[in-house]
């Protein structure tokens, strides 16, 4: 009768998947990261310019024909608009005019001197735009 053979034991290998897989999660983590971060620098940069224009279009075409609701939108996007020193004291100036029509329960046709007010502040946003 033949020997029976032993059957050698299993040799050792270093298993790395796990490393390799962690690695691989981490770099696609990062690579992930960058690519939104930029993106979105990207995007918030050329909206600044764009939102202004937006705001400034909503701002310059409001409808007076109803006082309220205007005073709400002019104050709303002044608001908006205000970014440096000489735009801000303006709109505080309008603002105060279009207080008057915003809290009250029956509101007037806006005076002269708000749209004069409204417009001076129109022209300050278009030419700084």
């Amino acid at each position: 009768m033949e020997k029976l053979r032993d059957i050698k034991p299993f040799i050792e290998l270093s298993d790395y998947s796990l490393v390799l897989f962690i690695f691989t999660l981490i770099i696609g983590l990062i690579l992930a990261y960058k690519l939104f971060k930029t993106t979105y620098k990207y995007t918030i940069e050329n909206c600044k310019v764009d939102c202004q224009k937006y705001y400034f279009y909503m701002y310059s075409n409001l409808d007076w024909s109803n006082p309220k609701e205007a005073a709400y939108l002019a104050t709303k996007y002044g608001a908006i608009l205000a970014k440096d020193k000489r735009r801000k004291e303006l709109f505080e100036q309008l603002r105060v005019r279009l207080d008057n029509y915003k809290y009250t329960k029956s509101t007037t046709k806006i005076d002269k001197e708000t749209i004069n007010y409204y417009n001076l502040y129109k022209q300050v946003c278009d030419e700084s735009l």
